[in-house]
């Protein structure tokens, strides 16, 4: 039988190593026992400067055609090169797209770089094809948040991407909050997509939970991508104020933030408290996630639905508890409250959060190791590749 076919276009595939192109590449895997899978991508290596690992690639069915696109330099902490670089990736994609998709095909699109969901939507109006989108995150709210856009102009884009995201048949979101925006978004267009969740999953495979070993000091510990959104800078501020000699942060991984972060530790004088241990290899995770006594998650105000931090999930995998900053009922922050296995804190309760930091000791080490009980069993149960994949099956 002659098998439909299905375009999946992401930026970010493997080998690339990001988390994105993990999943992607999982995912067209997954899809290829119901379909006929062609990807349309970015280059094989995102990140030039970073490290390859040879121990962390995901194999991709042989059955499987890749059609790369030229990459983009770009300065991260450069605004106007992050657009450009946003803008020259969509237009490549769109290209190959628009010379490559017949009407009654099936797409499956990520929502990075985010201009090319305009392109996208447009592109639907003039072949008629089946489009599915995988939201990671929601636009242009999310740029508004990070990159501040001037308000006359996020105006005219919020018009121009609720009408796209709106023309889709299928919106795949990642957590409840997220589902609650995007509702909002197309409730005012004529058309309203379906809209599934399915969360990021846990890799119960790789990562299995280990006892981490430190008799004199609680670890914090923050993991993934030092960026603006992601409030580690609010997070030190805190620390700051905390009198506390059972408390260490362990910084991993590197971003847009990093150069402010590190000028700020040694501003307030925390070398002692505070590590940066650098950027690290997919295969590399076990060991990192495992080297904690709780993990760090924490998104800035005004980020309600705009994105689910996907680190979540790796950690649930290596049964550590979580200490959530983030606004009330994010999906992070109801996972957390349903099953015990954290704490929530919103960014404006920052004497909280100094109060609970101030009171953390080596006994309630137990009590953490409890939680992280919880957090490996919610993995296997609810969150595990196997689950989410299976969703994908059917959904798309």
């Amino acid at each position: 039988m002659i098998k439909e076919k299905l375009w999946i276009i992401s930026e970010l595939f493997p080998p690339d190593e990001t988390s994105t192109s993990y999943i992607m590449g999982k995912i067209a895997n997954a899809m290829v026992c119901k379909y006929d899978v062609h990807v349309i991508c970015g280059p094989s290596v995102y990140d030039k400067n970073k490290k390859s690992d040879s121990n962390g690639k995901l194999l991709l069915d042989n059955s499987i055609e890749v059609l790369r696109v030229k990459g983009i330099n770009e300065n991260k902490a450069n605004k106007l090169s992050r657009a450009r670089k946003f803008l020259l990736m969509s237009w490549r994609l769109y290209k190959v797209a628009r010379k490559k998709i017949e009407k009654g095909d099936n797409v499956l699109m990520v929502t990075n770089p985010f201009p090319l969901i305009i392109m996208m939507a447009y592109l639907k109006k003039y072949c008629d094809f089946s489009l599915s989108m995988l939201v990671h995150d929601i636009y242009p709210e999310g740029l508004f948040t990070e990159m501040h856009v001037p308000k006359p102009i996020y105006c005219i884009l919020k018009k121009m991407f609720d009408k796209a995201y709106s023309s889709t048949d299928l919106l795949i979101s990642i957590g409840r909050d997220m589902s609650e925006v995007l509702i909002d978004k197309c409730k005012i267009q004529k058309h309203i997509p379906k809209i599934e969740i399915i969360e990021n999953w846990s890799d119960i495979q790789t990562i299995q939970p280990d006892i981490y070993n430190n008799e004199k000091r609680l670890v914090v510990q923050y993991a993934g991508n030092v960026g603006r959104a992601q409030g580690v800078e609010e997070f030190v501020d805190v620390l700051r104020k905390v009198n506390n000699d059972f408390i260490e942060f362990s910084i991993w991984g590197t971003g847009s933030a990093e150069a402010d972060l590190i000028h700020k530790v040694d501003q307030y004088g925390m070398r002692s408290i505070v590590k940066f241990n650098g950027p690290y290899l997919r295969s590399q995770q076990i060991n990192v996630l495992n080297s904690c006594s709780i993990a760090l998650v924490c998104l800035v105000d005004g980020m309600y639905g705009l994105g689910v931090p996907s680190k979540s999930y790796n950690i649930l995998a290596a049964g550590k508890p979580i200490l959530y900053i983030g606004e009330r009922n994010t999906e992070i922050w109801r996972m957390l409250k349903e099953n015990g296995n954290g704490f929530c804190f919103e960014p404006s309760d920052k004497e909280e959060l100094k109060k609970f930091l101030c009171s953390l000791t080596m006994q309630d080490l137990p009590k953490l190791q409890e939680m992280g009980r919880i957090s490996r069993k919610l993995a296997e149960e609810k969150y595990s590749e196997k689950i989410a994949l299976r969703k994908f099956l059917e959904f798309v």
